[in-house]
C-alpha cells in the first residue's frame, strides 16, 4: 500500500505583533507544538491593541473554554485581572427613549412538548396575558436582582439555562497570556517593523526585517499587527469593508470610577449618532463612545482615540496567518473582539499545517472563518436595522438599508412564524437572536399552531410555574459583590 512522505515539520513560527492577539496565539501555540518548534513574538507596536479595540472588554462565554485549555484557574484569573462577571448586554434607547431590552447568557423558559417556549409566549401575548421575555430568562432576572453563581452541569437544574462572560481589563489579561507563552518558552523580543520579504512570486513570507537592521526568518508567520496588517498586506490580502450596514469608525474611550456595585451586564446606549458602551470593571468603569467620523474631519492623533472600519480580509495566504484585527474588525456592539481570537487560534490549532499542506489548510481556515465574521456581521446589522430611532438621519439610513442577504432570510422567517433559521459557523445561538428580533420589536405575525395543543389557562399556569422557578433559583445566589469577594487574589493560583 502506497503511504505519502511525511511532511517536514514548522521549526520556526513567527508572531509579529504582541498585544492580546499575538500573546493569545503565543500562549495557545506553546502548549500545541512540539518542542523542538521555536516560537518567536516581536512585540511591534505597543501602543495600540491588536485583537480589540480599547482596553477593556466585555466578553462571551466561548472565552471560559478557552481559558481552560491554557490551564487558568478561573478564580484566580478574576482576582489577578480585576473582572466582574458578565451575564449579558442591556440595550436602551434603541426603540425609544427610556426603553430597554437585554440580550441574556441563557435560554428562554423551556420547550414544552415539542414547542419552542418562545410561540406559548407569543400565544399568551396575543391574549395580553404575559409578563416581559426577559422574565423568563435566568440569566436576566438574576443580573436585575444583582445575583451571580455558577451555573451547574446538570441539565436538570435550571441554573443550567445561563451562562457567563466576563468583563475584562484587556492589559491585565493580556499579561496573564504573555507570562503562560514565556513560561513555555516563547522567545519575545521588541522591534518596529521595517519590511516584510517575499519570495519573487509574493506567495510566501521568508523574513521580516526590523528598524534596527535585524533580520527574523521562519516557516510560518501569524500576523497580529492590529488594523495595520502590515505582514499579510505584502501578499496582496485586500480588506473588504462592510461600513455600509455598519457605520462607527471612531471609538473614544476613557477609565472612569468604579461602580459601588458593578453591574452584571455589558451597558449599550444608542446616541444621536452612535452608541455609547459601559463596562464594569473590579477597580474601574470603561466607558467608550462608537460613532462616525465626518468626511474632512480631523484624524485622531493617538491617546484615548482610535479609527477602524469594519470588515474582514482573507486571513490565511501561503504561510501567513492574519489573526485579531488584522483579519477582522468588528464593532464591540455585542462583545466579540476576543471571541473572534479565541476562535481563530483554535481553529488555527485544528487545522495546524506543515510546509507541505497548507494550501488545503488555508482553503478550510479561510472558510471557516469568512463564515463566521459574516455571520456575527449580519448579527450585528440586526441592531441597526431594527432601530426604532426615527427622525435621525444616522438611525433613519440604517434602518433603510438593505440587508445582507441570509439576514433579510432570517428577518422575513421571523416576522411571519417566528422562525429563526439558523446558518453554519453562527456564534450566537438561536436565543440571542430572539432576544434582539422581540427586544427591537419585531413581532412575529403568528404564533406556532402546535402552541394550540395548550389552552391558554394551561399555558398561562406553565409559564407562572417556569417564572417562579427561576426567580426562586436566582434569589438562591449570593450577590455579586460577595461572589467577587470570594475570589481573593491570595486564594488561588493562576495554572
Amino acid at each position: 500500500m502506497y503511504k505519502a512522505a511525511p511532511s517536514p515539520p514548522l521549526r520556526r513560527i513567527v508572531i509579529v505583533g504582541g498585544g492580546s492577539a499575538g500573546w493569545m496565539a503565543a500562549a495557545a501555540l506553546s502548549r500545541a507544538v512540539p518542542g523542538d518548534t521555536r516560537l518567536e513574538l516581536i512585540e511591534t507596536n505597543p501602543g495600540q491593541d491588536s485583537g480589540i479595540l480599547t482596553p477593556f472588554d466585555s466578553t462571551l462565554p466561548s472565552l471560559r473554554a478557552f481559558n481552560h485549555s491554557l490551564g487558568l484557574n478561573e478564580d484566580a484569573l478574576i482576582a489577578a485581572t480585576g473582572a466582574t462577571i458578565k451575564l449579558g448586554t442591556q440595550f436602551s434607547q434603541w426603540t425609544r427613549k427610556g426603553v430597554s431590552y437585554v440580550h441574556p447568557f441563557s435560554d428562554f423558559g423551556a420547550v414544552m412538548e415539542g414547542v419552542a417556549f418562545h410561540h406559548c409566549w407569543l400565544k399568551l401575548r396575543q391574549a395580553g396575558q404575559v409578563e416581559p421575555l426577559e422574565s423568563f430568562a435566568l440569566a436576566a432576572v438574576a443580573a436585575n436582582l444583582g445575583r451571580f453563581d455558577r451555573p451547574s452541569d446538570d441539565p436538570r437544574s435550571v441554573t443550567s439555562t445561563m451562562s457567563y462572560g466576563l468583563h475584562l481589563n484587556a492589559e491585565a489579561y493580556t499579561a496573564v497570556l504573555r507570562s503562560i507563552a514565556e513560561r513555555a518558552g516563547v522567545q519575545g523580543v521588541s522591534g518596529s517593523l521595517a519590511a516584510v520579504i517575499t519570495d519573487a512570486e509574493r506567495t510566501r513570507v521568508t523574513g521580516v526585517t526590523l528598524s534596527d537592521g535585524r533580520l527574523v526568518e521562519g516557516d510560518l508567520f501569524i500576523d497580529c499587527t492590529g488594523t495595520a496588517a502590515s505582514v499579510i498586506s505584502a501578499l496582496g490580502s485586500t480588506w473588504e469593508s462592510w461600513s455600509e450596514h455598519l457605520p462607527c469608525n471612531r471609538v473614544r474611550w476613557s477609565l472612569d470610577p468604579a461602580q459601588a456595585v458593578p453591574c452584571l451586564l455589558t451597558e449599550i446606549e444608542a446616541q444621536r449618532a452612535g452608541w455609547l458602551q459601559t463596562v464594569p470593571l473590579r477597580t474601574a468603569t470603561g466607558v467608550a463612545v462608537f460613532d462616525a467620523v465626518a468626511p474632512g474631519e480631523p484624524a485622531p492623533q493617538g491617546g484615548n482615540e482610535r479609527l477602524f472600519e469594519n470588515g474582514r480580509r482573507t486571513p490565511w495566504i501561503g504561510n501567513c496567518i492574519a489573526i485579531g484585527l488584522s483579519a477582522t474588525c468588528l464593532e464591540p456592539l455585542e462583545g466579540t473582539g476576543l471571541h473572534l481570537l479565541q476562535s481563530a487560534v483554535t481553529k488555527l490549532l485544528a487545522l495546524f499545517p506543515t510546509p507541505g499542506g497548507m494550501a488545503v489548510s488555508a482553503r478550510e481556515y479561510n472558510r471557516l472563518i469568512q463564515a463566521e465574521a459574516e455571520r456575527l456581521r449580519d448579527f450585528l446589522i440586526a441592531h441597526y436595522k431594527l432601530n426604532r430611532r426615527s427622525g435621525q438621519s444616522f438611525w433613519d439610513a440604517r434602518a433603510a438599508a438593505e440587508p445582507p442577504a441570509e439576514l433579510a432570510w432570517k428577518l422575513l422567517q421571523f416576522e411571519s412564524r417566528g422562525r429563526i433559521p439558523m446558518g453554519d459557523e453562527e456564534t450566537f445561538e438561536e436565543a440571542s437572536w430572539l432576544a434582539v428580533f422581540m427586544g427591537q420589536h419585531l413581532q412575529p405575525r403568528r404564533y406556532h399552531p402546535l402552541a394550540d395543543k395548550f389552552s391558554l389557562v394551561d399555558t398561562r399556569d406553565r409559564l407562572d410555574r417556569t417564572r417562579a422557578v427561576m426567580r426562586q433559583a436566582a434569589e438562591a445566589m449570593p450577590t455579586h459583590r460577595d461572589y467577587l469577594a470570594s475570589r481573593a487574589p491570595t486564594r488561588h493560583s493562576l495554572l
